[in-house]
């Protein structure tokens, strides 16, 4: 159980790192103008995926630890 609730965290967390979510909006339209509509797509998807995961994972760890 704690492998998939900490691989959960960690793919939340990834997932946030890459989508820009805790970096201001100076910083934030920084970023925008300076990757490719190509490279924007690319990190989007990606951290999509990680978001996806990690809420896999810990939807495991939660039925693994009502069923223990």
């Amino acid at each position: 159980m704690n492998l998939f609730l900490y691989a959960g965290l960690a793919c939340l967390l990834i997932a946030t790192l890459l989508s820009g979510a805790f970096i201001t909006g100076y910083q934030q339209r920084a970023n925008f103008y300076a990757e490719s509509k190509d490279d924007r797509a690319s990190r989007e998807k990606v951290a999509n995926w990680f978001f996806l995961a990690g809420f896999v994972f810990l939807a495991v760890a939660g039925i693994v630890y009502l069923f223990r």
